[in-house]
């Protein structure tokens, strides 16, 4: 039972380190199927999961917020089945922020010397930004979308940003080249 497992590791009963790192996915925690990826999860329980700080609640609060468990039933589960299953939701974690780090870019020196670095709002600025592009008048709702929805979008506006800033230097070189062909020629008229 997990709930003896968890007793023992607490009081540091075991010799060696537990490498969750080599666990696999389980099929089954109890009778609840373990889905094959987090994809189908909301904005909000992604959240949930990204707030995991300390031990106790590495292995709780997956099995209540991915399969809908409450605290009983995970001590009641198999320990293998519990430490296996919050393993995986770990992994899937590093995965799904790997993405949405993969989002961001590298400001601009401009940008840096206009202050971008003070407008790191983290979650709530990325709950917000997604209410305002989609006319969502209230940040709870956006608790309820879809992760992979408001990753989509950020990503999108992301690309179209960075074409954007590839766009403006291609202007940017046209028109100093424009400038210099027309210095050449006042120099050849004078």
């Amino acid at each position: 039972m997990f709930g003896e497992w968890y007793r023992l590791m607490i009081h540091g009963r075991f010799e060696k380190p537990l490498q969750m790192e080599l666990l696999t996915r389980p099929e089954f925690v109890g009778t609840r199927k373990v889905p094959s990826d987090l994809n189908l999860l909301s904005f909000g329980q992604i959240i949930q999961l990204q707030e995991i700080t300390d031990v106790e609640r590495m292995f709780f609060v997956p099995a209540c917020v991915v399969l809908g468990m409450n605290e009983s039933e995970v001590l009641k589960s198999d320990a293998v089945e519990i430490v296996r299953f919050s393993a995986w939701v770990a992994k899937e974690m590093r995965r799904i922020n790997k993405l949405f780090e993969s989002t961001n870019r590298k400001p601009t020196r401009q940008e840096v010397e206009a202050g971008i670095e003070g407008l790191k709002f983290g979650i709530f600025g990325t709950v917000d930004w997604y209410a305002l592009r989609m006319g969502i008048d209230d940040h709870e709702k956006v608790m309820e979308v879809p992760w992979m929805r408001i990753y989509k979008c950020l990503q999108i506006d992301s690309e179209k940003h960075k074409y954007e800033l590839r766009l403006r230097k291609v202007y940017e070189r046209e028109r100093d080249a424009k400038k210099k062909r027309r210095r050449e020629i006042e120099g050849y008229s004078q």
